[in-house]
C-alpha cells in the first residue's frame, strides 16, 4: 500500500491531507494559473473516477494547495489515486501530477509487510526520513525549459523511491555487517538490538543508507544514456552521484563502527584463562622425601 494512508470517514485537511507545493524555477512559491484535481478508486488495478471530476483544491498559501474531501464510510479498502492538473500560465501547456494513497478500515492496517514488527516499522520510518523519502509529494517545480513546452503531456508520479520491504532488507544487511565486525556481536534481529543496545540505532541506520543509495545507483546505470544529433547533445547520468553519496556515508559508517571511540570499541571483551588438560602437582618445598604433593584445585597450575 501507499505510505500515505487514510481511514474510512476521515476528513482530509491541510494538516493531514494530500498537498501539492508549486515553485518557480528560482525556488520561490508560485500559484498556478489554473488547477484542479480528480480522485480515482484504484483498488482493482483499474482507475475508476469518483465524481465529481475536476475538483477545486484549497489554496492555503502561495504555491500551496490541498485536496479537501471526506473518505466515504463504505469506501473500498486499498489503493487510490489523485490526479492534479494545472497550468503555470493561462496559455501554457497543462501539467499533470499523480499521487497515490491508501484507504484502510483503521490505522492499525498501515503496514505493508506481513509479519513486520512495530520496531521494524519504526526503524523503516526513520530510514525514510534520513533518505528524504518520507514525503515525496512535498515539492514540485516548474522545471522544464520553455523549449520543451510541447512535451507537457508527460505525467509525474509522486511515490516512494524505495519500497518498505527494500528498506527492511537494507537494515538487516547493515545489522549483519555490524555483527560480523570484530569483536563479533550476536544481535539476531532489529528488535533485539533496540531492546539491548538502542544506542547502536544510528549505526544501523547509517549502514542501511549506504545499501539504499548503492541500489539506486545500480538502477540509474541501466537508465543512463548519451544522445547527440544536429550539434545538440543530451546526457542523462546520475549513478555516479548516488554512488559518491553512498561512499561518503560508507566512510562515516565505518568510522562509527570501528574507530577508537566507535561502537565496537564499547564492546566488553572477556578473555578466560586457557587451562591445559594436564597439570603438575605441587610437592613439598622440602623435597620429595617429605611426601607426595597434594594435587588439589587450589594447588593446580595450568601447564
Amino acid at each position: 500500500m501507499s505510505g500515505v494512508t487514510f481511514r474510512r470517514s476521515q476528513e482530509l485537511s491541510r494538516s493531514n491531507g494530500l498537498s501539492l507545493f508549486l515553485k518557480s524555477k528560482d525556488g520561490n512559491p508560485k500559484n498556478a494559473a489554473t488547477i484542479t484535481y480528480s480522485v480515482y478508486d484504484f483498488t482493482t488495478g483499474i482507475e475508476v473516477l469518483l465524481p465529481p471530476e475536476g475538483r477545486i483544491p484549497v489554496n492555503a498559501s502561495v504555491g500551496e494547495y490541498y485536496a479537501s474531501f471526506v473518505i466515504p464510510v463504505d469506501a473500498n479498502i486499498g489503493k487510490y489515486r489523485i490526479r492534479w492538473q494545472f497550468r503555470e500560465y493561462v496559455n501554457s501547456g497543462q501539467a499533470q501530477v499523480l499521487q497515490e494513497f491508501a484507504v484502510v478500515a483503521d490505522t492499525t492496517q498501515v503496514v505493508s509487510i506481513p509479519g513486520a514488527t512495530p520496531v521494524e516499522w519504526d526503524v523503516i520510518r526513520s530510514l525514510r526520513v534520513l533518505l528524504r523519502d518520507n514525503n515525496p509529494a512535498r515539492n514540485y517545480h516548474f522545471v522544464p525549459p520553455s523549449g520543451e513546452e510541447s512535451v507537457n503531456q508527460m505525467n509525474r508520479v509522486f511515490g516512494y523511491i524505495w519500497e518498505d520491504i527494500e528498506l527492511l532488507e537494507y537494515l538487516k544487511v547493515a545489522l549483519d555487517i555490524v555483527n560480523m565486525y570484530p569483536p563479533r556481536t550476536m544481535y539476531s534481529s532489529l528488535d533485539q538490538l533496540m531492546t539491548e543496545n538502542r544506542g547502536w540505532r544510528a549505526l544501523v541506520l547509517t549502514g542501511a543508507m549506504v545499501y539504499a543509495l548503492q541500489a539506486l545507483s545500480i538502477n540509474w546505470i541501466v537508465d543512463e544514456f548519451g544522445y547527440s544529433i544536429g550539434g545538440v547533445s543530451l546526457d542523462l547520468e546520475k549513478s555516479s552521484k548516488y554512488q559518491g553519496m553512498a561512499e561518503s556515508i560508507d566512510g562515516r559508517f565505518k568510522e562509527m563502527l570501528s574507530s577508537d571511540t566507535g561502537a565496537k570499541a564499547t564492546v566488553k571483551i572477556i578473555r578466560g584463562l586457557q587451562q591445559s588438560r594436564y597439570g603438575i602437582g605441587i610437592r613439598s618445598s622440602f623435597g620429595p622425601s617429605v611426601g607426595r604433593g597434594a594435587l588439589t584445585p587450589r594447588r593446580f597450575i595450568g601447564a
